[in-house]
């Protein structure tokens, strides 16, 4: 768009488009009436899996970083700004700039973990700037200021009961990019990936002259000539065709969309995505990109496959009898993923732990004539199967991001599509679940690592598990930190002291962090509690430890005599070889024995049977679908292309300490400690303590007496075109 300019000459209206490089060097204000940030971690994944596509997309790991200015731009849309004084106000566009913010700020904080300095700086230029004495944010809001330092800072952020809902969601956004931001992106291809947000990503300013006529032009782009919205075309195409009962119709459409609205202005249209997607897309084809971006125009050029073959009745059927049905259930789902409710737990849990993708799966095997019960059994199968997935695949180090279950629901549709009864479901996702190739074996090796949730919530299942089963309160909301409580935090049993805790077991630092981190050392507890007493000797934690959750309740040897209820739960559920206390100390033998229990939990939360699967007597594996688009590379190919054998050692250092792993005949490395990673950046940072690190920078091997990088083993296999011959991992 170019300048715009009125009859007589006076100001007109500038839009031009930015790079965020360009947008960033700017400082920008937000009016009073202006500041909330509401976004939810859904919008920023969404944003997140965008970028990412299209980056990757283009990007290959034998490219240098000056073929960046050669990928194709992706445009973000257009905000609307006028100048105040040092700052430029923005009337329209803070949600997305805000979270570009928060995104550089991670990605400052990811290439410093890798020694990108260079490209650190750079970014972090465009996040603030330091002057007399203080950083003055891009993004200038004074009651943000705290919040944003805490994140850059890496350090904790005290929400209290006066801290804005705004500053609240952003230090709640801020915080799950750990967890969110893509695994693809996060080794070598990061610094390609922060050249590429910052100068082929745009945005198109519309520059008014003051705030008034900012908002004039606001309200002129989303409220002047109602524009139509993709529901509104939908809308007026199916009620078009179905010849009567206009009236009747339109208020039930109206009433739908109140209901699904009541979530979110964006839930009514994620509906109609989820719905054509779970039951009438071509998935390996275009329908979900089309359905993505135009679900009104995909419903007109596939009237067929909906069955709407005759105007009038099939119309009316279809709205009728499938689209007012199932929006009544999506709206009960998406109540339950916000709300604990009897029946339907695992879909609550879920969706804290991000994983919406839940409802693909329900709307798929969901019929418009399901009662209210077969509606809570289908859901309840389903969100027990993606939650027993998640707990799989976290304790046996495969990634757990929102991305992954996203592809393994897609994977899943088209059996869950032929699937009718609540017997039928239990039987395929019970197979589904014969055939995964994680289970629990791998719990008693399961670490912490700072800034993951995963074990946090994996420590409150067991707590509330034990507690529930003893019979006390189900409290899961305030170990899951959902509630307006006080937060709970992971416990170390062993107190950060190595002096106390030095032998011939324990010799080293080194030694000592990873007995300490083992989950047979790890408890929940309140964050009070935590402070209060985490630095005492076992001997003085036993007696608080007494007065707590059972969980920890359970080293106390009294616990055992004067807690019928406890011990009666011990009993029935068969894990009086498990738990014991231990009333003389705590050494490593005891951290074996804890760790084996929590695996006993596990498998029992977690049991197949017991949360109602079919489990088959022969085990068929389940079809794969072939993976999206991929041209990173990975250790399995390496290994398959015989550029590196089956027992080879690999090791790297940082900060003076030499860290060891072994590659496995099947491509997979096995750390010192017995943790298992197939991806070798995932695994440095396992040894770094959750660090961002390059695998194919950090490891190392020596062949022929020359020590090579992985970059470089993998840059040879590249240039002889061997890996063209082998699978995609």
């Amino acid at each position: 768009m170019g300048r715009i300019v009125p009859e007589g000459g006076q100001q007109g209206i500038d839009g031009r488009g930015y790079s965020v490089r360009e947008l960033f060097g700017k400082r920008y204000g937000l009016e009073h009436y202006q500041r909330e940030y509401s976004w939810e971690r859904g919008h920023v994944r969404e944003l997140l899996a965008d970028l990412s596509r299209r980056f990757l997309s283009q990007w290959r790991p034998d490219h240098d970083r000056g073929r960046i200015l050669e990928y194709r731009p992706y445009f973000l849309g257009s905000f609307v700004c006028y100048p105040a004084g040092p700052v430029r106000n923005l009337v329209d566009g803070q949600q997305r700039f805000t979270t570009l913010h928060l995104l550089l700020i991670h990605l400052k904080k990811l290439l410093v973990e890798q020694a990108e300095n260079d490209t650190a700086t750079m970014v972090g230029q465009l996040v603030s700037t330091y002057a007399v004495g203080r950083h003055q944010y891009t993004i200038s809001v004074a009651e943000r200021d705290s919040c944003l330092a805490a994140l850059l800072g890496e350090e904790e952020f005290d929400i209290r009961p006066d801290t804005p809902v705004s500053v609240r969601n952003l230090w709640h956004r801020g915080r799950e990019l750990n967890e969110d931001f893509p695994e693809e992106l996060r080794d070598d291809a990061l610094p390609f990936f922060a050249d590429w947000l910052l100068d082929r990503v745009f945005m198109v300013e519309i520059s008014a002259f003051d705030r008034d006529h900012g908002w004039e032009i606001f309200e002129t782009m989303n409220d002047r000539g109602a524009r139509l919205t993709p529901l509104d075309l939908l809308k007026s195409f199916l009620l078009s065709h179905a010849h009567e009962q206009h009236a009747e119709l339109n208020a039930a459409w109206r009433d739908m969309l109140t209901r699904l609205g009541y979530f979110g202005s964006h839930t009514p249209n994620e509906f109609f995505k989820e719905l054509l997607l779970a039951r009438y897309a071509l998935l390996e084809g275009d329908d979900p990109k089309v359905i993505q971006n135009a679900f009104h125009e995909w419903v007109r050029e596939n009237c067929d496959r909906l069955g709407l073959l005759r105007k009038g009745v099939d119309f009316r059927n279809f709205i009728t009898g499938m689209v007012l049905p199932l929006a009544r259930f999506y709206a009960q789902a998406m109540r339950a993923s916000k709300e604990l409710t009897d029946g339907l737990e695992e879909v609550y849990f879920n969706h804290t732990s991000g994983i919406d993708s839940q409802s693909l799966l329900m709307m798929a095997a969901l019929q418009p004539t399901d009662t209210s019960d077969i509606f809570r059994q289908k859901c309840s199968l389903i969100a027990k199967y993606l939650d027993l997935l998640h707990v799989r695949w976290f304790v046996s180090n495969k990634p757990v991001q929102p991305g992954d279950f996203r592809e393994e629901a897609e994977r899943l549709l088209p059996r869950i599509r032929n699937v009718t009864s609540v017997d039928d479901l239990r039987r395929a996702l019970g197979r589904e679940i014969a055939a995964l190739d994680a289970d629990f074996g791998a719990v008693p090796s399961v670490v912490y690592q700072d800034k993951t949730s995963h074990l946090r919530y994996l420590l409150a299942r067991i707590t509330s598990f034990v507690q529930v089963s003893s019979g006390r309160a189900n409290e899961i909301e305030v170990y899951l930190g959902t509630s307006s409580g006080v937060p709970w935090e992971v416990e170390h049993i062993w107190a950060n002291k190595f002096e106390r805790h030095q032998s011939a077991d324990v010799p080293n630092e080194k030694k000592f962090q990873q007995w300490r981190n083992n989950i047979g050392c790890l408890l929940l507890l309140s964050k009070p509690d935590n402070a209060s007493f985490g630095a005492d000797p076992y001997a003085a934690k036993l007696k608080h430890y007494r007065q707590r959750v059972l969980l920890a309740a359970s080293l106390h040897a009294d616990t055992y005599t004067r807690d019928p209820s406890f011990v009666r739960f011990v009993r029935d559920s068969g894990l009086t070889g498990n738990f014991k206390p231990y009333p003389d100390g705590f050494d490593i033998n005891s951290i074996k024995e804890r760790a084996e229990l929590y695996k006993s939990l596990c498998e029992n939360i977690w049991n197949p049977r017991r949360l109602g699967f079919e489990m088959p007597r022969e085990v068929v594996p389940p079809q794969r679908r072939r993976r999206r688009a991929n041209y990173k590379v990975s250790i399995a190919q390496l290994v398959q292309a015989k550029f590196i054998e089956g027992g080879t050692t690999v090791f790297g250092s940082r900060g003076g300490q030499r860290y060891e792993a072994e590659v496995t005949g099947q491509g997979r490395l096995i750390l010192e400690d017995g943790r298992s990673f197939e991806s070798l950046s995932t695994a440095g940072s396992a040894v770094l303590g959750g660090a961002s690190c390059n695998g194919w920078t950090f490891w190392n091997v020596q062949q022929r007496g020359v020590t090579w990088s992985m970059s470089d083993i993998r840059k040879r296999a590249l240039e002889q075109g061997i890996l063209d011959q082998v699978s995609v991992g």
